[in-house]
């Protein structure tokens, strides 16, 4: 079989919005239980789901190349909406790498001084909070490129 970069954004671009809610997730659990390790653990998969919205951002231009000049054009897709989708995108690989970065210094001050500080773990659960609605967002956008019954839902205001 031969994939192509239009294969592996569709194999992918749900990585970052499962990512940041999976991070989320974890480090909520973390601060209200006082568990450092689920902190720790939700700084690293917040630092995957910024790899994994870089990858999906890359493989997601000629996805959209594709798309846009495909002969017969594909049939349900609505490629007006490419547009926003890919603006939305590029705002979430920012945000998502933002946190990420952010979660790299707090991996390192925590690991050269034994401790974070709970405002610096309760900061970055705020980013990772503001990131996982900018992936969340791009997902929805992504979503009402091909599927109707997503882009039905879109309220229009005159």
């Amino acid at each position: 079989m031969d994939f192509s970069a239009v294969h592996v954004h569709l194999a992918i671009n749900h990585s970052p919005l499962y990512g940041e809610i999976f991070a989320f997730c974890l480090i909520l659990f973390g601060l209200i239980r006082k568990r450092r390790e689920f902190v720790t653990a939700a700084f690293v998969v917040c630092i995957i789901a910024a790899l994994g919205a870089i990858a999906s951002d890359l493989t997601g231009d000629k996805a959209a190349d594709f798309v846009s000049h495909a002969k017969p054009p594909i049939a349900g897709v609505d490629t007006t909406l490419i547009k926003e989708h890919d603006e939305a995108a590029n705002f979430c690989v920012i945000s998502s790498c933002i946190t990420g970065f952010l979660a790299i210094v707090a991996l390192f001050i925590g690991h050269r001084h034994g401790a974070r500080p709970r405002w610096m773990e309760v900061t970055i659960a705020v980013l990772i909070a503001w990131s996982l609605s900018v992936a969340g967002r791009t997902a929805l956008l992504g979503g009402r490129i091909h599927h109707e019954e997503v882009r039905a839902l879109a309220v229009h205001t005159p």
